[in-house]
């Protein structure tokens, strides 16, 4: 599934700019052929607090708060503390490319549904 992180500074410089357009959770860009992408919140994991060694290997990665939550992660402002390891992260959004969730089979988004809703 193609997803992209976008930070808040990001959002609000392309809004400012007249390049997306967001309605609700969805983020549509206004050129090209105006792909879409449902927002969810989420976070970059820039690197480790300290730039000590990555242990859980979560450097570079972007997470869903949902999946943060999870894994029993917690998060304070822009660290995230993972077990031993305290990280640095951005907030902001995943975006999912809406066109490729049109595509999924009435099974798949019942899946998708129960595993962000249950958890």
């Amino acid at each position: 599934m193609t997803k992209m992180f976008f930070s808040q500074r990001i959002l609000d410089g392309l809004i400012d700019e007249g390049k997306i357009k967001l309605d609700k959770n969805i983020l549509t860009l206004l050129s090209g052929h105006r792909p879409s992408f449902e927002l969810k919140a989420g976070y970059r994991i820039l690197s480790t607090a300290d730039n000590s060694q990555d242990l859980h290997c979560l450097v570079g990665q972007i997470r869903y708060a949902r999946e943060v939550k999870t894994m029993g992660a917690e998060v304070f402002l822009n660290s995230l503390i993972y077990q031993d390891v305290a990280y640095e992260l951005e907030s902001g959004f995943i975006g999912e490319k809406k066109e490729l969730i049109g595509r999924l089979s009435d099974a798949d988004l019942l899946a998708q549904f129960l595993l962000e809703n249950l958890l």
